[in-house]
Formats: C-alpha cells, structure tokens, sequence
C-alpha cells in the first residue's frame, strides 16, 4: 500500500494522467491493454471513439475492476449507440482509492502513522464517431473532477481518434488531450495540473484458421506522451503493449498479452446477446489486478 500512495501522490500532471491510462474492459486487459487499434465496441468510448463507428448494435457496457490487490477499485460504464449515418457514445470512469495512509516523520529515523486519506476521481464522457471514406473518425469530450484529502480540481479535455483497414490489417489511432482546459486545485497549496498530450497507436490482425469457426486476432499498441516538445525525440517516453486473443466458434476466447512487461490473461463468452470477460494483470511490486465486464447488445 506504501508504494501505491507513493505512485498515486505523484507529481500532478503525473497521477492525473496515470489513473486514465489504467484501461477499461477485461477483454482489453487480456490482451495487455494494446485495444486502441482494434477497439469496436461501446468501450471504444475510452480506447478510441473512431471505433464506435465499427459498432453493429446499440451496446451497454459495465466493468468492476479491483487493482493492485484491491487497493483500488474502479467501476466503469459505456454506452454505444449507433444511428443512421454516425455512432453517439457516452460513459463514465470512476475510480476509489480508499484508506491511503497517512503519516508525519518526527526524525529520519520515526515515522507516525496520523490515520488515512481517501483519493476519488471521476470521469464523465460524450463520445461522436463518423466514417469519412475509409477512414472512421471520433471526437471525445471528458470532463475529469479529482478530489484528493481536501481539495478537488476539475477540467474539460478533447480527444481525437481514427481507425481504418488495409489487407486485413486494422489500425488505429488516438491523441488524447490535444484540447485541455488547465486543473487548479482548490487548495491553493496545492500544484495545478496539466495533462500532457498522449499519442496512443496501434495495429491489429485477424487470422481465421482452418476451422472456419475458430480466429486468432494479434494486436499491438503504443502510448507516446508528447508532454515536452516533439522535437526533442529523447524527451518522448513510449510505452509498448501486446496482446493475443483465441476464439472457438465464435463463442469462447482465451487471451494473453504484455502490458509494459507485466503478463496479462483473460478469457471470454458470447451468449446470444451478451458478453462477458474476466482478466488478469500480474505486477510484481503493487500486486493483482482483477477485472470483471460483461456487455449486452440490443
């Protein structure tokens, strides 16, 4: 828990950013959260919007996520919902960090425990994707309110996706923040915030095997913050995640992936109308993450 509260308290911009990049959905865990270039269902609300054109049926999406051995929660919902010439999406993102302790040091050698905090972050969204050719394009607005001890900050942010296909290969992209109004935090003690700018991009292909109803779909993704200048190529910091997924009869999937070289595995089923997705993340300093979602088509 020590070393969660370190990460969560952060640098500012640092912790904003960061607990909007945990994902949504277990089939994306799965697959080491490498989801931005084939995203194509309500949580491409999250991933990337342009994928909510991909979407057949209007789709109600929820998640129930325990990370880092509980010490976190986050709950999630997405809608999709396509109609005649362009898809409308909307979710939202909360995340629970309770009983963060707290503590003064006396000396360098005693440190006393004063009780603890509770960190709550929300995040509201309205998603619009359109197909222009063949390109698909989205356009997310998100508004983000943070409350940490005693203060709270609050911001508007615009994301920009698209996805297209070329020889079977899908790919995808995200700029996420390219619009942002500045986080100040109530207290005036505390740092504003600004979330930098993240590039998020990705690949995906699917390969039907001899069996007709079985398919393999590899997918890989980048994140890219171009919070310094991006003619300072050494001061970009990219992130790398991979991801395989099985289907069986189009029915049952099991999944692996590599989420910044921690292992992910994950599985799924298809019932009629609904869909369900259970997954695993391993890190070997903060601990498990379990993630729970399931979706129903209509």
């Amino acid at each position: 828990m020590m070393i969660l509260f370190c990460l969560l308290l952060g640098l500012g911009d640092t912790y904003l950013n960061d607990f909007m990049g945990l994902g949504v959905g277990a089939r994306a865990l799965g697959m080491g959260n490498a989801f931005v270039g084939i995203a194509d269902d309500a949580t491409a609300v999250y991933w990337n919007s342009s994928g909510l054109a991909k979407a057949k049926k209007k789709e109600l999406f929820l998640m129930h996520s325990g990370d880092f051995d509980d010490a976190i929660t986050i709950n999630s919902g997405m809608l999709a919902y396509p109609l005649k010439n362009c898809t409308i999406g909307a979710g939202f993102y909360i995340l629970s960090a309770p009983g963060i302790p707290l503590t003064d040091t006396v000396t360098t050698d005693i440190v006393i425990d004063t009780g603890t905090i509770n960190a709550t972050d929300y995040i509201s969204y309205a998603a619009f994707a359109v197909p222009f050719g063949s390109l698909n394009l989205g356009l997310t607005l998100k508004y983000i309110y943070r409350s940490w001890v005693v203060a709270n900050t609050e911001g508007v942010t615009v994301d920009f996706g698209m996805n297209s296909k070329f020889n079977g290969i899908s790919y995808g992209a995200s700029i996420e923040n390219l619009v942002s109004t500045p986080f100040y935090w109530s207290d005036t003690l505390a740092t504003n915030d600004e979330l930098p700018v993240m590039l998020k991009y990705g690949l995906g292909l699917e390969h039907n095997m001899a069996n007709a109803n079985s398919k393999i779909n590899i997918c890989l993704g980048f994140d890219t913050s171009l919070k310094d200048r991006i003619a300072e190529f050494t001061s970009l910091n990219t992130d790398a995640y991979l991801g395989m997924e099985y289907w069986w009869k189009q029915q049952l999937a099991l999944r692996i992936g590599e989420d910044r070289g921690n292992l992910t595995l994950g599985c799924g089923i298809i019932y009629q109308n609904l869909k369900v997705d259970y997954a695993f993340k391993f890190h070997p300093d903060l601990g498990l993450v379990k993630r729970l979602s399931g979706s129903l088509c209509f």
